[in-house]
């Protein structure tokens, strides 16, 4: 059993300030991301080992009683075994009359540990569920859905029993015989005196039956993929390629295990008319030279609707004029602003009464202008 050591997954030395674990678990989490390496179970797992690491180093209480076992592990009870595992330290407390346990850690770090040492405490409950896979997909909705929020459909693979061997992994007519070295519990126990640690069972998987001849349709996993569609609320505000997590939506669990979490990517598709800064909204009004220069009004499709906006006297091309509250509002209840840019439109064709006029306006004093 390999040595797992937090200090070491995150890159860190044991004397490490808060801050660089910080930044040591964001760096890592941002290259191992799965959503950056779709597909990639090692990058999965890689992701999943230092996040594991950070529940605990990120944890100031955690750390330290993970600390207290690490300094015992390395001074005071013989630390590692051959195999560069902390087992016999664990196990030599034990014998020491010490009664050490995952849950007497608290805090959570008795589920971490187990992991860690691959099963649960010996008298304790054997592990009996699974909790399902994380589901990772990505969506594309309209512009006003991103702005207004509502319900969509997401279309997500997911995993039904076979329907060719009822879910058995066994191909039609045969059946899965009982692991003769777990005796079907999946798991096999090491270890002496007051405690020993369960690991899933080396011949069968942790499965707990063998299959001789596995099923063609699902090759002996009892699983099949189905899309399934789900319905999922977007809130309004939402950016682009914003990620949800929607517990409980992605693959069931084995053994009653709770359901895994979806991971949703929301992608927005641009608006033809619209461009959105944070909460504020961006669209163009075209004026005419004239109206440019005198002033006047014009019509604007907002978000919220239409409004009528003022165009002051003597406004520039490219001009952006301000409608206060009638940009998106988050889902914090903070609003923005609706901005119009002018474009003012320049006639090709003048009449002689439109040329003479002009003439006239471009000899006219300074002033005048």
């Amino acid at each position: 059993m390999p040595e797992k050591d937090y200090y070491k997954v995150l890159g860190v030395p044991p004397e490490a300030k808060d801050e660089e674990i910080r930044k040591a678990y964001r760096r890592l989490a941002k290259k191992y991301h799965p959503d950056r390496h779709r597909g990639s179970k090692a990058a999965e797992a890689k992701f999943k080992e230092i996040t594991e690491a950070n529940q605990v180093l990120g944890d100031p209480d955690k750390r330290k009683q993970y600390d207290r076992l690490r300094e015992a592990g390395l001074h005071g009870w013989g630390a590692k075994g051959a195999d560069g595992s902390y087992e016999d330290m664990f196990r030599n407390a034990a014998w020491k009359g010490e009664g050490i346990s995952f849950e007497d850690l608290g805090g959570g770090l008795g589920e971490i540990f187990s992991r860690m040492f691959g099963g649960e405490a010996h008298g304790g409950a054997r592990a009996t569920t699974q909790r399902g896979s994380d589901v990772v997909s990505s969506i594309t909705i309209p512009f006003e859905t991103a702005v207004h929020g509502g319900r969509v459909e997401v279309a997500i693979p997911r995993e039904k029993a076979c329907p060719a061997c009822g879910g058995s992994g066994a191909a039609p007519g045969s059946s899965a015989e009982t692991c003769p070295q777990c005796r079907g519990a999946g798991q096999v126990l090491s270890g002496q005196g007051a405690f020993s640690v369960a690991r899933p069972c080396p011949r069968c998987f942790g499965r707990g039956r063998i299959i001789q001849q596995p099923c063609g349709q699902c090759r002996g996993s009892g699983t099949v993929e189905e899309p399934a569609r789900v319905e999922v609320n977007i809130p309004k505000g939402i950016q682009d390629k914003q990620k949800m997590r929607l517990a409980g939506m992605g693959q069931p669990g084995a053994g009653k295990g709770a359901p895994g979490d979806l991971l949703l990517e929301v992608n927005v598709r641009p608006h033809p008319n619209f461009e959105r800064k944070g909460r504020d909204i961006y669209s163009k009004a075209r004026v005419d030279m004239v109206d440019a220069a005198l002033g006047t009004k014009v019509d604007v499709e907002t978000m919220q609707g239409g409004v009528t906006v003022v165009v002051p006297p003597g406004t520039q091309p490219g001009q952006r004029l301000r409608v206060p509250g009638y940009g998106l509002e988050t889902s914090d209840g903070r609003k923005g602003d609706h901005y119009v840019e002018v474009q003012v439109t320049v006639p090709s064709k003048l009449s002689a009464e439109q040329r003479r006029l002009l003439e006239q306006w471009r000899h006219a004093p300074a002033a005048a202008k």
